[in-house]
């Protein structure tokens, strides 16, 4: 059988609205003031945390985004930065957020 790229191609992946808003309220606001002094070049790793109370449904829904709904997790991660800087990489194992200003 040989390989066919047109018939293997990826679908366009769309994140959805309202999991994307919901994670954006359960984010607690992001500590990047101290990106604000870095050079343009330089990354800066910022640790992803919840506003939602210990042990509640809402923590649990947060990190059940992180681990299943990824695309919509960095997309409301993206969203919520300063227009100054721009989403590097999410690393989901160490909850790390790079960002890099523009």
């Amino acid at each position: 059988m040989r390989n066919l790229p047109a018939r293997t191609k990826l679908k366009v992946q769309k994140a959805a609205p309202m999991i994307v808003a919901h994670v954006k309220e359960l984010l607690e606001p992001l500590d990047y003031l101290k990106v604000l002094n870095l050079q343009d070049s330089e990354e800066y790793n910022i640790k992803v945390k919840t506003n939602a109370e210990p042990f509640s449904d809402e923590e649990t829904k947060f990190w059940r985004y992180q681990s299943r709904f990824t695309l919509e997790f960095c997309k409301a991660l993206e969203q919520s930065l300063p227009n100054n800087l721009a989403f590097l990489s999410y690393n989901h194992l160490t909850n790390d957020l790079t960002v890099v200003r523009q």
